[in-house]
């Protein structure tokens, strides 16, 4: 049946709509999936590959991939056109190797073939999207779960007695592999000896372990205790720890001066480890020692490790905090402290979040520079301390003694201001203002300078002889002015003193006696005492309570002037004293009576400070009462005495350290405790402030609080930062220690990369085996020693490091441990055992390192001169651990072999093969020194020539040589001589390599 035209009508309009429809809702559908598909996909590439350096508006090459404007302009992205994009051209290879990333993995194939879809799907980008940093908010990886002691496998063979080799054997057998057998007894002692103290063992040793009658168990767990108890496991210890520390003894840098007292922190480290230290109280000791265990040396000395590594001397003294370089060099030093910390303890890569959101671990900017604040008001100096806590104990009691009578005396002083009124007031502050605007003219020879005393009580006196008695009406009395440890005017003139007259005939009087209250200092200004002609001869003025220098007390004077007839007659005159400096041009005691003084150059400011001084006194003198004369007297007194004592007790010594409180140098002050305002970074760029940082840590859960209380101050921050670290449920600290110390005994971590347990580190090889050392170490008492103990006597360890086709064939590289690893000598290990073999080595211990080098100092930054040192010279015959470690500048034949490099991190030493080593064991010239001293060494203890060598292989590699060895090395000392079979010896793989 037809329908009517108009229904016709109807029904045609309405399938033309619902088709309009349909394309329109097909259209929106295809727009929505090219939004969802750029923010799903597009984007987060983009924030993941490129936005750490294309982005805001330090973006590199003006290209910022956050908004489309910049993204789309001058052809980077041509929408419907991949080929004609250059943003492809960029970042596909081209020869093997992209444009972009710079300095990093190139993208995938995956991720290039997104991008050129979306391209050519049209580069939809949605209206007012903005490309923001990708966070990784997940803590799903293994080294954030908590800390759990998993069950020990039961596993039916008498191999795996410990549970070490329970977990160890467990793998091998999922992986179809299987343990090696036992390394022979020599082998072992070697091994051990090696691993436990760094040094060979002596043919003593390795006979009375071989000989031992015991059970082979028995007489190896002896072994382990004594190597154990032995104060050289300290020495070999602390070189780990030191690696990780990045420790030197200079700053390094382009002036790279030297630091002195960094030694200290590396014995502590030595002695930690010799004392078995809990490992909880040795981190707490090297964050904030000196606030959780107050008064003790440890307390001191442990923060050693927050200065530890490099430090820019340009940039902190020479430049202002206020200018951007003066800022960069802070920024940056603050994060050396928080990598190390962190890298150190928690074995996390937290400086990646410098310039933007960690990409792979859940670490933001807001939590690193949190990180930065917690060291906000730390630098690194010299900081003093006492060894003996009780000493340390009284010192602050007399120290608080003084603060309590200063302020005792601080408030007569306020109620003499205040009872003077408002006129005392003006005058002191018209004084102090003309005091302070005076202009003085210098003069070269400063005066007389007395020998530095020990305590401000010692007695000093300078004399002055005049050519003939004369009538004097005046003695004058000018101080010195020096801008050492910025004291400038008044400087070394005496708190107390008297001056004595003597005439021709001897006869002696008193002109002046400052017994009671101190002398106040008196600037520039001329201190005049007036006779009424009175003959004189000779003028002596003794000082009897000196004035402070640096942490010790000095008497110095610029003139001494005696008036006669209007004139000085002193010009000239002979000068005699206790004692003196003299140091030309500046300090020598002619330079007393010289006529030459530094001086006010403005007479009219001179006239107006005497009588404002005049007038000041006077207005003191009628407001002083006997009763406040008392109190003061009785503050001054009390004063006095608690410095007396303090200057009584036995010197503190000096560490560079972590400080808040040191002498100024320069532009570098210390800050007192104050925390320096930190700011998150835009971009990493100092000169890009964002919102202010709040103290605190990285987060180890998503509902972990991290951040501290801000009105924390530097103390409390930085304990707060310590009892984080060495919390019982951390879930990376005790498994960093337990990896890092597994990794020394065996070449390779259970986690292979000790310093990074993040995303792109690598993940454990035994993860439940790992997990129960972490929870046995912390809670069995955290000893390292009972940790080596438990390691070594494995049968883990003690597998013989022979090759097994079968097993290599599957586990090429061992990292599933069936069998023992080989491995080189460190460089230290190399150098001592040389010494050890030769005879030479001094087994001192502690105190400041040697030198491999000689020093030359210039202006601008020492010369550390390798190759005019003398490798004969004894007092470098000690164990490498104690030789000074310069950053610039490393020891050329200790670097041939691999040693760190103290500028960085060094959590894994490299080990190389290169010809150069051979070359440096050969001709070095320490190697041919210890050659000869080995030589001479072999001909004092045996007189032929077989026995000479027999004796070089036991002290070499703890074995007698083979007869067809032995035949072959006498004859080549036949023809070239002993020495130069040393030099041979010492390159033997058997020595080189431990197994």
């Amino acid at each position: 049946m037809l329908l009517p035209e108009t229904n016709r009508m109807a029904i045609w309009w309405m399938l033309l709509l619902i088709w309009v429809a349909s394309g329109l809702s097909i259209g929106r559908v295809e727009a929505e999936e090219a939004d969802d598909q750029f923010e799903l996909q597009i984007a987060p590439l983009l924030a993941r590959r490129c936005l750490s350096c294309h982005a805001g508006e330090t973006a590199k090459g003006g290209f910022s991939v956050q908004e489309s404007a910049a993204f789309f302009a001058d052809g980077f992205v041509e929408p419907g056109d991949s080929a004609a994009s250059h943003l492809l051209d960029l970042i596909s290879p081209e020869g093997g190797k992209a444009e972009m990333p710079k300095d990093a993995d190139p993208l995938t194939a995956a991720e290039i073939d997104a991008i050129a879809k979306w391209i050519d799907q049209g580069a939809t980008w949605p209206d007012g999207f903005m490309v923001e940093e990708a966070l990784v908010d997940n803590f799903d990886w293994w080294s954030f779960q908590p800390n759990s002691r998993p069950s020990i496998p039961q596993l039916d063979d008498p191999w795996a007695r410990f549970p070490i080799d329970q977990f160890v054997l467990r793998t091998l057998k999922n992986k179809g592999l299987t343990y090696s057998p036992p390394a022979d007894r020599r082998t072992l002692i070697r091994r051990l000896t090696y691993d436990l103290i760094g040094l060979p063992p002596t043919p003593v040793e390795v006979e009375h372990y071989v000989s031992d009658p015991d059970s082979d168990e028995k007489a190896y767990e002896k072994l382990v205790d004594r190597l154990l108890e032995s104060e050289h496991y300290g020495e070999r210890w602390a070189r780990h720890w030191l690696d990780v520390a990045k420790y030197a003894d200079s700053n390094g840098y382009d002036k790279d001066k030297l630091r002195p007292n960094a030694w200290p922190y590396r014995d502590y480290v030595i002695r930690s480890f010799n004392e078995d230290k809990p490992y909880a109280r040795f981190v707490q000791e090297q964050i904030a020692g000196d606030v959780l265990f107050p008064g003790t040396a440890d307390g001191t000395l442990g923060l050693g490790f927050i200065a530890a590594g490099p430090w820019d001397f340009i940039g902190h003294v020479e430049v202002p905090e206020s200018k951007l370089d003066g800022k960069v060099a802070r920024n940056l030093d603050r994060d050396d402290m928080v990598s190390g910390a962190f890298n150190t303890f928690c074995s996390m890569t937290v400086q990646c979040a410098r310039c933007h959101n960690h990409k792979f671990d859940p670490i933001t900017q807001q939590q690193y520079y949190g990180m930065q604040a917690v060291f906000a008001a730390v630098d690194r100096a010299d900081r003093t301390f006492d060894a003996d806590p009780n000493v340390a104990q009284r010192r602050q009691q007399l120290r608080d003694q003084v603060s309590k009578a200063k302020a005792q005396q601080k408030s007569v002083e306020d109620e003499l201001a205040a009872a003077g009124g408002t006129e005392l007031a003006e005058l002191t502050t018209q004084i102090n203002t003309l005091n302070k605007n005076l202009k003085p003219i210098k003069v070269v020879e400063h005066g007389y300078h007395s020998e530095i005393a020990a305590t401000e009580d010692s007695e000093k006196w300078v004399e002055v002889k005049l050519k003939s008695e004369v009538l004097a009406s005046r003695i004058v009395l000018h101080a010195c002015d020096d801008d050492f440890n910025k004291i400038g005017a008044g400087f070394g003139f005496p708190k107390r003193f008297k001056i004595e007259l003597f005439d021709d005939a001897g006869n002696r009087s008193i002109l002046h006696e400052v017994r009671e209250d101190d002398f106040p200092n008196p600037g520039l200004m001329p201190v005049e005492f007036a006779l009424e002609n009175q003959p004189v001869r000779r003028v002596r003025v003794t000082a009897t309570r000196l004035n402070e220098r640096k942490s010790d007390f000095h008497f110095a004077l610029a003139e001494l002037r005696v008036v006669s007839g209007g004139r000085n007659v002193a010009i000239g005159a002979t000068v005699d004293s206790l004692d003196s400096i003299e140091a030309p041009i500046r300090w020598r005691r002619q330079n007393l009576t010289d006529d030459k003084w530094p001086r006010i150059g403005d007479p009219e400011a001179t006239r107006r400070i005497a009588e404002a001084t005049r007038k000041r006194d006077a207005i003191l003198a009628a407001v002083t009462t006997p009763e406040l004369v008392a109190r003061r007297s009785d503050a001054k007194r009390k004063t006095a005495e608690a410095e007396s004592l303090l200057s009584s007790l036995p010197p503190q010594q000096t560490v560079y350290a972590a400080a808040t409180d040191f002498s100024s140098q320069g532009n570098f002050k210390p800050t007192g405790g104050k925390p320096r305002e930190v700011f998150v970074l835009h971009r990493g760029e100092v000169s890009l402030p964002g919102d202010p940082a709040v103290p605190g840590v990285i987060p180890l859960s998503s509902d972990s609080q991290w951040q501290f209380d801000a009105s924390l101050n530097e103390a409390e921050r930085r304990a707060k930062l310590a009892t984080w670290l060495t919390d019982r449920e951390h879930p990376l600290v005790w498994r960093s220690i337990v990896n890092r110390i597994w990794q020394y005994h065996f070449g390779q971590g259970i986690v292979a990369t000790p310093n990074d347990f993040g995303r792109m580190g690598a993940e454990p090889t035994h993860p439940e085996l790992l997990d129960w050392l972490a929870v046995e170490f912390r809670d069995g008492g955290q000893s390292m020693k009972t940790l080596h103990r438990m390691i070594v006597t494995s049968n883990t360890y003690q597998q013989t490091s022979a090759d097994n086709p079968a097993n290599s064939a599957i586990d090429g590289s061992n990292q599933f441990l069936w069998r023992a690893n080989r491995r080189r000598l460190s460089a230290e290990e190399l150098r001592d055992s040389i010494l050890s073999v030769s005879g030479t080595l001094d087994t001192t211990m502690g105190g400041p390192g040697f030198y491999l080098f000689a020093l030359s100092k210039t202006e601008h930054s020492p010369h550390f001169e390798y190759h005019k040192f003398d490798p004969s010279d004894e007092r470098s015959h000690r164990r490498s651990i104690y030789r000074f470690i310069a950053r610039s500048q490393p020891n050329p034949f200790l670097t041939t072999l691999d040693c760190a490099d103290s500028s960085q991190s060094t959590p894994r030493r490299n080990e190389t093969l290169t010809s150069l080593q051979a070359l440096s064991l050969m001709n070095n010239k320490f190697n041919l020194v210890m050659a000869e001293a080995f030589a001479k060494r072999l001909e004092l203890e045996s007189d032929n020539l077989p026995g000479q060598v027999e004796r070089a292989m036991r002290l070499l590699c703890q074995r007698v040589s083979t007869p067809a060895e032995r035949d072959e090395l006498v004859a080549y000392a036949d023809d070239h001589g002993l020495q130069n079979l040393c030099r041979i010896l010492f390159n033997l793989t058997e020595f080189v390599f431990v197994d």
